[in-house]
């Protein structure tokens, strides 16, 4: 349940973009915040730890966002998050009998069911499945065409490679870490078919190896480097060892984080099935907006 109500989310942001005419990159969402009226405010510099926050009064709701990272693609994803607040069904009632306030961690690094929801509504808000997938069509396989995406859409790097991952046509995983851990990993549908993988939980240790590495010199992070190494999927995954993958690695800068993009040019590309009873499910889902409408 918990799965499908992620996707339900993703879908919710990609029919909100849909509704505002947003036809190509990049999705602004604050045009969507004046045409609901909503008042929109940057984060007061010295609020530390904080990507953003709603406030519910009375009829009027404000999103504040943070600036701390001077990152118009963090910036974005940051209001996206909040709208998801404003927009999904039973966010507002349960922020409004919580006290009317709601601080956010986002991007993706929390686990609470309100913050994955609105994490998954920003991302398919500002990078939309069909606007996605044409331009990683066009795009080179792994982190180049990841950048290029975040770049198009001004999103943040990591969740222009979740989206990627979620809708990419070739086998691919994306893992974020911190030091010598995983903080989350997803892997597009092919990656899962080239065997029966293990799960990468938030925690797990990093494998021996590039990432990990690089994990060690802090500096590298916060520079944003680069770095491009072999590895296998047993060693990630416990899969089949003789599969051969490209481990491509970012440092994020301030955020701290690491991203790692495994996938290879050698790899069979298979099309996406969008007409299983899965999606069918997902387009008869009709939402219910509680605010806003």
């Amino acid at each position: 349940m918990a799965g499908f109500r992620l996707k339900m989310a993703t879908q919710h942001g990609e029919k909100i973009a849909e509704e505002f005419g947003f036809t190509q990159f990049p999705i602004d969402p604050r045009v969507i915040t004046e045409a609901r009226d909503i008042i929109l405010q940057a984060k007061p510099a010295d609020v530390q730890g904080v990507s953003g926050a709603i406030i519910f009064a009375g009829d009027s709701a404000t999103i504040i966002y943070s600036t701390e990272y001077n990152n118009v693609g963090f910036e974005n994803f940051s209001i996206a998050h909040e709208l998801g607040h404003w927009f999904l069904p039973g966010h507002p009632e349960e922020i409004v009998n919580a006290g009317g306030t709601h601080l956010s961690r986002g991007n993706f690094t929390q686990k609470t069911s309100i913050e994955l929801e609105a994490d998954h509504f920003a991302s398919g808000l500002l990078l939309p499945s069909t606007l996605t997938r044409e331009l990683l069509s066009r795009s080179q396989i792994g982190l180049d065409g990841i950048l290029k995406l975040a770049e198009a859409a001004r999103s943040s790097v990591s969740a222009a490679a979740i989206r990627a991952a979620e809708c990419s046509s070739y086998p691919m995983a994306i893992i974020v870490s911190r030091g010598d851990e995983i903080v989350y990993a997803f892997t597009s549908e092919p990656f899962k078919g080239l065997g029966r993988l293990a799960f990468l939980r938030k925690g797990t240790p990093l494998p021996i190896g590039a990432t990990r590495q690089f994990n060690t010199e802090p500096t590298r992070v916060l520079r944003a480097e680069r770095l491009v190494d072999q590895t296998d999927l047993a060693t990630w995954f416990d899969g089949p060892g003789k599969i051969s993958l490209d481990e491509e690695i970012i440092g994020l800068g301030k955020y701290g984080y690491t991203l790692t993009v495994l996938s290879s040019e050698a790899l069979p590309e298979h099309p996406l099935d969008e007409e299983d009873e899965e999606a069918k499910l997902e387009e008869s889902w009709t939402p219910r907006f509680a605010y806003g409408r």
